[in-house]
């Protein structure tokens, strides 16, 4: 079974490590949106002295990533931020969602991520054609493990649109079901 977390649903979540230690809290999610992989964490300071830290967290960093923390060795060593790293080009919150024959799905509300090995296998999407009594909920749209990213759209397969699923729960198994269909391996 997968665990899958929304990008939104990691930010503020406190970073500790094996030993029990509080270091940190997940300030941001910082992915290669090409690649389709989470590259790591921008963090908060803990306690009275909150704030943004300097240091990111590493993906390769990470023991685990869970729905109440993300876990780190008790040996981890923050590494800080170089100026410029990281400039946000990985973004594609508000992005527009097209299939491959021209037809808009919605906008890019957040992200959908594998915690299992970090990659993004999908995206929280409001809808184009958004029906007045859902008031405004998401759908989850799977993505094949390779997939265009512009900056302003992302190109998916028209077949993708048949794999939507209209919660979380059940998002996996749209998952597994679309790249069974598609050969791939989820």
């Amino acid at each position: 079974m997968k665990a899958l977390l929304r990008g939104t649903d990691l930010v503020g979540l406190p970073v500790v490590t094996l030993a029990g230690d509080d270091i940190a809290d997940v300030r941001d999610v910082l992915f290669d949106a090409d690649a389709g992989q989470v590259l790591g964490f921008t963090l908060n300071k803990r306690g009275r002295l909150k704030g943004r830290m300097k240091e990111t967290l590493d993906r390769q960093q990470i023991h685990a990533v869970g729905p109440a923390a993300i876990v780190v060795p008790p040996d981890v060593e923050l590494v800080e931020q170089a100026r410029g790293d990281r400039d946000g080009s990985g973004n594609v919150l508000a992005d527009s969602v097209m299939t491959d024959t021209g037809v808009r799905v919605g906008t890019v509300t957040d992200v959908v991520i594998d915690t299992a090995d970090g990659r993004v296998v999908g995206y929280e999407v409001l809808p184009s054609d958004e029906p007045d009594q859902r008031k405004g909920r998401r759908s989850y749209l799977p993505l094949p493990e390779t997939g265009a990213v512009s900056g302003e759209a992302l190109i998916v397969p028209a077949s993708a649109i048949d794999y939507i699923s209209t919660d979380l729960a059940g998002f996996g198994e749209a998952i597994t079901r679309y790249r069974d269909m598609l050969g791939e391996s989820a």
